[in-house]
């Protein structure tokens, strides 16, 4: 399925997504209909490029995910990992996520990946992880609010 300069492909309970997520996105909340409820697997790995202000879809088709009873795993591969084993919805929970963070410093931003198992304790209370800024080394900060971004990491 086409949504302007997103391809969405459903397999199962799994969503994969690959492309823009701008303003020719559209709704996500499209993609509802075409997903089990329950559990859902998210595949991020083709996404390059989200528009800040297209997150307000992003987390509404989360929450009318979880609304219908189940979890939402978001999930991106790793590019020096491509043979890792999709974990599934049954599986254990993903180990590496991406988040989109803000240097206050110089104004780069960026998409480092986050280990989960570093960093769950502090995901989970919905903080977000200070991270070095790869073009000045200043601490970078989230560049949403956590409670939109990090729910997905409540218990």
């Amino acid at each position: 399925m086409k949504i302007g300069r997103l391809d969405a492909e459903v397999h199962g309970a799994r969503l994969v997504l690959a492309g823009r997520i701008d303003d020719a996105a559209g709704a996500l909340g499209e993609l509802i209909g075409h997903l089990p409820a329950g559990d859902v697997v998210i595949d991020t790995s083709g996404v390059t490029f989200v528009k800040l202000d297209r997150m307000r879809e992003w987390m509404r088709l989360v929450r009318a995910l979880r609304g219908r009873g189940g979890h939402v795993r978001a999930r991106r591969r790793r590019a020096d990992d491509p043979d890792e084993p999709d974990p599934g919805v049954q599986g254990r929970r993903d180990r590496i996520v991406h988040a989109q963070y803000v240097c206050p410093s110089c104004g780069n931003e960026a998409t480092p990946l986050l280990d989960v198992a570093t960093h769950g304790a502090q995901l989970r209370q919905m903080t977000a992880p200070k991270l070095p800024c790869p073009e000045c080394g200043s601490a970078m900060d989230l560049g949403d609010f956590p409670e939109r971004y990090l729910s997905l990491f409540r218990a």
